[in-house]
């Protein structure tokens, strides 16, 4: 491991590496709703779309139905990082909609504190950078599985707040473009694999 000095030298000018830890919140709220008879969102891994970083499928369940899991209340704009297979990168920001909701415990909740904000925190946990340190974590484990504590341990290179949200502003923005063409592509493919269909459709009524 490269010394602190070494590496605050491969920074820019007022840039510094801490750890994720130091500028997260401590305390993640934890709630158990069995008792609680209301209906709520539960974020699970399954509910994520490691592709496109977002939480596609929250499921709807009842307090009393809640599996043991289901522990974690997250609030909008907290980070969630799965801690299983983190070779897969099952991260997400937390949106308005799921403000308050509830996540399993498979995931580590970064939420950030006053000297980081989310935006550039959730960009920081897809890079190859964080995913790679934490997949070496696990190399040849049986479960390849890492814990809160060592997600919370990885380094993060941390500009002056208003260079990150310089930084998050324009990696918003490509990201974006990318998704957009990611679209674009995967409406392409539909309609290529529809063709075989139109054509047999076509030969078997007269119409080719």
């Amino acid at each position: 491991m490269q010394s602190n000095k070494m590496m605050e030298k491969l920074l820019p000018e007022g840039w510094r590496w801490v750890k994720l830890g130091d500028v997260c919140s401590e305390k993640i709220d934890s709630y158990d709703p069995t008792n609680d008879p209301d209906e709520f969102y539960y974020v699970d891994i399954s509910s994520i779309d490691n592709i496109v970083k977002k939480i596609k499928e929250p499921k709807l369940i009842c307090g009393k139905d809640a599996p043991s899991r289901a522990r974690q209340l997250i609030f909008q704009e907290d980070v969630i990082v799965s801690t299983t297979r983190p070779n897969l990168n099952a991260v997400a920001i937390v949106p308005k909609e799921l403000d308050k909701q509830i996540c399993s415990t498979g995931f580590c909740v970064l939420r950030a504190g006053s000297k980081i904000i989310s935006d550039y925190l959730f960009h920081f946990v897809q890079s190859d950078f964080f995913v790679d340190n934490l997949s070496d974590l696990v190399e040849d484990a049986l479960y390849p599985a890492v814990t809160n504590s060592q997600v919370r341990s990885q380094l993060i290179p941390l500009p002056p707040l208003p260079e990150q949200q310089r930084i998050a502003a324009r990696l918003r923005e490509q990201m974006q473009a990318v998704d957009e063409a990611r679209q674009a592509v995967e409406a392409q493919l539909k309609a290529i694999n529809q063709l075989p269909s139109a054509l047999l459709r076509q030969a078997f009524s007269g119409e080719l």
